[in-house]
């Protein structure tokens, strides 16, 4: 199936809506922050629910609705002093519905070494960021920190399983979600990164896009042999 012509424009305003948020985070401009941030989102979710109205598929649709909370959570994340935990409940449901989506279509785990070695890494980094969380911080982190490295397990394994343009896309984005989350866990628990807002924000878009254009009719979504039906 080619590409559409309104996926390819509506690819082109999110991408740019994306350096836009970037570029404002970087300059510090806070009242452009509260345009181009929510902005950015929600072009991203535009284009996966126009692609989910031409599929119909599963995965698009969870992708759509982790895209939902996504801009929940860029909203909220915009004053991360008083929002922070409502924009950490937010991606959590994110990455639970990205899970969900990255099943419609393969077993679960997908791989499952793949799965305790995301896991091993992410008990590693929470408990050495342990000692550095306020109390009331312990359990949401390490709930959020299992979920985005069962995510990400679950997206690589499934682009292993389908080997198709979508899975792999998704696999490239859940995995700089992960590397967007771990810098910003340590920027902001652990000790300030110098260029945090570079270092987190262009993972973080990084991962937004790809996992937007994973949703695209023109890769594709033909199942591997070994995958269990749903």
């Amino acid at each position: 199936m080619s590409v559409p012509r309104n996926f390819n424009l509506l690819a082109g305003f999110a991408f740019a809506a994306s350096l836009a948020s970037l570029a404002v985070h970087i300059v510090g401009d806070q009242a452009l922050i509260y345009i181009f941030k929510p902005l950015a989102a929600l072009l991203l979710l535009t284009l996966a629910i126009h692609n989910w109205t031409r599929t119909r598929q599963s995965p698009v649709l969870w992708i759509s609705l982790g895209l939902l909370f996504s801009l929940a959570g860029d909203t909220f994340l915009i004053d991360p002093g008083k929002f922070f935990l409502p924009g950490l409940a937010a991606f959590l449901l994110t990455h639970l519905a990205y899970l969900v989506a990255f099943t419609r279509d393969a077993k679960f785990p997908a791989r499952p070494l793949v799965w305790l070695l995301f896991l091993a890494i992410a008990a590693a980094n929470f408990f050495a960021l342990k000692p550095h969380l306020p109390t009331a911080l312990t359990i949401p982190v390490a709930l959020y920190a299992f979920a985005l490295s069962t995510m990400t397990a679950q997206a690589i394994g499934r682009s292993l399983l389908l080997r198709t343009s979508a899975a792999k896309l998704a696999a490239f984005g859940a995995f700089f979600f992960l590397i967007s989350d771990t810098l910003l866990a340590w920027d902001r628990f652990h000790t300030r990164l110098p260029l945090a807002s570079f270092l987190i924000l262009v993972p973080y878009y990084i991962a937004q896009l790809l996992i937007a254009f994973s949703t695209s009719p023109g890769t594709t979504t033909l199942r591997h042999p070994a995958v269990s039906a749903r």
